[in-house]
C-alpha cells in the first residue's frame, strides 16, 4: 500500500508538471549546421524576448554554430547570434522539416517547438512538444506503419510508462529522451495514420505500475523466436516481473527464423583468444561442432566454458543470441530465432495477437505479468 502511495503521489506531481517533454534530436551527431523548412503553418524564431523573424512554408532558414554563437539565417540574410535560440510553431499541427548539413542526415519532420542551445562546441538541438503528440512518433517509429489498433494501444501504454520511468535519463544533456532506441526511437512527427492517433488518444495517460506500486520496467523486442528470455542473460541483472516464457504467437512471423555462415577459422580464433576454447580436447570439440538450444541459454556450449552467447551475438552481428550451430565444410551455419535481445514484449507476436482479437490489455498481461494500469491523469486504477 505504501508504495501505492507513493507513486499515487507522484503521478500527481507529474501531472501537473510535466504536460510537454523535451527530446534531443539527432542526438548521435555532433551539430555543426541545420538547415529547417516549415512544413506546415509557420513558425516564430526569438532570440531571448527579440523576435528575429517569422517563417512560412516559402522561407528556409539555417542555423551553423560560429566561434561559440548560433548564427541564424533566413532566406540567405543573417538574422542574429546568440547561444541560444527557440523556434516556436503557431499551431499545434505546425511541424518543421529539419536537416542536417553538417555532419549530414537525412530529413526528418517534427512537430512542436524547437530550442537550440550551445553544448560542446556544437548545436544541442531539443525537440519541446506534447508527451501525447510526442508518443504518436514514436509509436509508428517503433512499431511501423499498417497494424491493428490493439497493438498500437499496447505500444503507446509501453513507450508512455518508459517515458515517465525515464524521465531524467538525459538530463545532464539538457533534455528528457533523445531520439534513439538507445531511449524509444523517435524518426519523425506523427503521420497521417488515423489508427496510430486514435490509439496514443484512446489510451491517453494510461501507464503500468507492478504489485508495489512501480512504474513497469517497459523492455520489448522484435521477435523472441518463440520463447522470451531471462533479463541476466542479456544484462547480467534480474528484474522483477520479467522472466522467460515460451511465446507461440511469433513463431510463424517474418522475423522468427534466420541463418548465418561464419568462416570456421573466425569462429574458433574468437573463442580460443578470448576464452581459451580447448578445442585440443576431443569431446569439447565435438560440442563445437553441433550446438543446439532447446531453450534459451546464457552460455555458449556449457556454462563450464564461461562463453556469455551475448558476447557472440555482438562479435558477430547476429540477429539474436536464440541459435543453433553446426559445423559445415568450411563454415559455422547458424540457425537462428528471433530478433533483439528476447526481453519482456516480442512486438511481432503483439502485433499477431491483435491481428486474433486479443484486447491491448490482454496483450500486455501477456507479456507483462501482474501489471497493473493506472491513469496518470485522474489516477483512476482500470
Amino acid at each position: 500500500m505504501k508504495g501505492l502511495i507513493s507513486i499515487v503521489c507522484f503521478l500527481f506531481v507529474f501531472s501537473l508538471k510535466a504536460q510537454n517533454i523535451r527530446i534531443g534530436l539527432f542526438s548521435d551527431k555532433s551539430i555543426k549546421e541545420l538547415e529547417g523548412i516549415v512544413g506546415k503553418g509557420s513558425y516564430f524564431i526569438f532570440k531571448d524576448s527579440t523576435l528575429l523573424a517569422k517563417i512560412g512554408p516559402a522561407d528556409v532558414f539555417k542555423a551553423n554554430y560560429v566561434g561559440g554563437l548560433i548564427r541564424v539565417v533566413v532566406n540567405g540574410t543573417e538574422k542574429g547570434r546568440a547561444k541560444s535560440i527557440r523556434v516556436i510553431q503557431d499551431k499545434q499541427e505546425d511541424y518543421l522539416q529539419l536537416r542536417l548539413l553538417q555532419p549530414v542526415a537525412k530529413q526528418r519532420s517534427y512537430e512542436g517547438d524547437f530550442d537550440l542551445e550551445i553544448r560542446k562546441e556544437a548545436i544541442n538541438l531539443i525537440n519541446n512538444l506534447d508527451l501525447e503528440t510526442y508518443l504518436e512518433g514514436v509509436v509508428e517509429s517503433e512499431g511501423g506503419p499498417g497494424q491493428k489498433i490493439n497493438f498500437y494501444k499496447a505500444q503507446a501504454v509501453i513507450s508512455r510508462t518508459y517515458a515517465m520511468k525515464y524521465w531524467n535519463k538525459h538530463k545532464e544533456n539538457g533534455y528528457n529522451l533523445c531520439d534513439r532506441v538507445h531511449c524509444q526511437a523517435y524518426l519523425h512527427h506523427r503521420s497521417a495514420s488515423v489508427t496510430i492517433d486514435s490509439a496514443v488518444h484512446q489510451t491517453r495517460g494510461l501507464i503500468m505500475v507492478n504489485e508495489n506500486g512501480e512504474l513497469y520496467p517497459t523492455y520489448f523486442h522484435a521477435n523472441c523466436g518463440g520463447q522470451t528470455s531471462e533479463p541476466h542473460y542479456v544484462w547480467n541483472e534480474e528484474i522483477p516481473n520479467l522472466c522467460s516464457f515460451k511465446d507461440t504467437f511469433c513463431i510463424h512471423t517474418q522475423q522468427a527464423k534466420w541463418e548465418k555462415k561464419i568462416p570456421k577459422d573466425q569462429w574458433i580464433k574468437f573463442l580460443v583468444d578470448k576464452y581459451d576454447y580447448p578445442v585440443w580436447d576431443s569431446t569439447s570439440y565435438d560440442r563445437l561442432t553441433h550446438y543446439v538450444q532447446d531453450q534459451r541459454d546464457a552460455f555458449y556450449i556449457h556454462p563450464i566454458y564461461g562463453i556469455p552467447l551475448r558476447d557472440i551475438r555482438e562479435q558477430f552481428k547476429l540477429k539474436s543470441t536464440f541459435f543453433d550451430a553446426e559445423i559445415i565444410g568450411e563454415d559455422v551455419l547458424l540457425h537462428g530465432r528471433g530478433f533483439g535481445h528476447g526481453v519482456g514484449l516480442c512486438q511481432e507476436g503483439a502485433m499477431n495477437m491483435a491481428k486474433r482479437g486479443y484486447t491491448f490489455d490482454q496483450i500486455l498481461g501477456y507479456y507483462y505479468p501482474q501489471m497493473m494500469l493506472v491513469d496518470r491523469n485522474n489516477l483512476i486504477y482500470k
